[in-house]
């Protein structure tokens, strides 16, 4: 009898113990998941549905592993074929980008090209070079001076004017057979004979390393009473240096001279005097070199 009581305690014990709650808990839940198939597949098929139930999630898992282990062992196989893949990839895409800036850049050239075919048409009195491009700055210089790949083999010469499509950049100082050198409008080096586009407001630009040094220039010896304002478009006057009419800047502000006898005007250039890459060269023009 001692040994049955012992048997009934230890299965009171099992009973109240966590592992029979646990193993309750899972035993209702397939018994929940087994219903919920029979009722949605029907009796007819509830051993199977069961069956099907309790070994799906194994199934889900097997899947997995096999595809990773699959996937793994394709990468480990095939690593050289796919880096000779990506490297052609990265080459074709390489070219593309390249193919694409060239156009890009030829299409901006033929822009820049059309707009000076313009400003040649309109202006029959200039003898304008191809275009020409910047190929070095001087470290130094405040005023942007730079160096083009043309000389006097393309038919350049000292005292050329240089300009874009948009305005007046500087002149040439220097001339070898294939490069030259160009002192630009901001250096206080040069003098232009300046007036307004629309009042004909005259001046002249002699620019101050103050000014240089912000991308300004500084147009001096401004009558009190010429109503010169912030807005006005200022141009060459001509002479034997420059031809007239060629933009020069914007006026930013006006104010007077310290002895109170003449105004200064603060001037924007109409290009980007410190960053432009392509100009061209007035070989010649009406009154080129000719003393008044």
């Amino acid at each position: 009898m001692s040994i049955v009581r012992q048997e009934v305690r230890k299965l009171k014990d099992f009973v109240k113990s966590v592992r029979f709650k646990i193993l309750l808990c899972v035993f209702a839940l397939l018994f929940g998941l087994m219903l919920q198939a029979a009722m949605s597949a029907g009796v007819a098929n509830l051993p199977e549905t069961i069956l099907q139930t309790i070994t799906r999630p194994f199934s889900h898992a097997a899947t997995s592993i096999s595809n990773w282990v699959s996937g793994t062992l394709d990468k480990l196989v095939n690593a050289d074929k796919y880096k000779s893949e990506n490297e052609d990839l990265r080459r074709q895409l390489s070219e593309l980008y390249t193919e694409i800036m060239d156009k890009g850049a030829l299409i901006e050239e033929n822009e820049r090209l059309h707009e000076m075919l313009g400003i040649i048409a309109e202006r029959e009195d200039l003898s304008i070079s191809l275009p020409a491009a910047v190929i070095s700055r001087e470290a130094v210089s405040v005023s942007g001076n730079f160096s083009i790949n043309r000389g006097s083999n393309h038919g350049i010469k000292p005292d050329d004017p240089v300009i874009t499509e948009v305005g007046l950049i500087g002149i040439v100082t220097e001339v070898a057979p294939t490069y030259s050198r160009v002192r630009t409008i901001l250096s206080n080096e040069i003098n232009i004979g300046a007036k307004t586009a629309s009042g004909g407001i005259v001046g002249v630009i002699e620019n101050d390393i103050l000014y240089s040094a912000d991308g300004k220039c500084l147009m001096r010896y401004i009558q009190l009473d010429s109503g010169i304002k912030a807005g006005d478009l200022v141009v060459t006057s001509g002479g034997s240096m420059y031809p007239s009419g060629l933009i020069i800047g914007t006026v930013v502000r006006v104010f007077p001279h310290e002895n109170g006898l003449s105004f200064h005007a603060e001037i924007e250039p109409s290009d980007d005097i410190l960053r432009v890459t392509d100009v061209f060269v007035i070989t010649s023009f009406e009154g080129q070199g000719v003393t008044p």
